[in-house]
């Protein structure tokens, strides 16, 4: 599973470079950052 992870984000991570201007791949990782600060913050309340 983790190597799946990493395959699609390779992935959409290029497509998203190779089509997208700078700042819109610096958008992209920000908006990631937070929904990962969300995810752990959700899954660290419930345990």
């Amino acid at each position: 599973m983790f190597n799946l992870a990493i395959a699609l984000g390779a992935l959409f991570g290029g497509i998203v470079a190779d089509n997208v201007a700078i700042a819109g791949v610096l958008w992209f990782g920000a908006v990631l950052a937070v929904l990962t600060s969300l995810a752990v913050a959700r899954v660290r309340e419930s345990g």
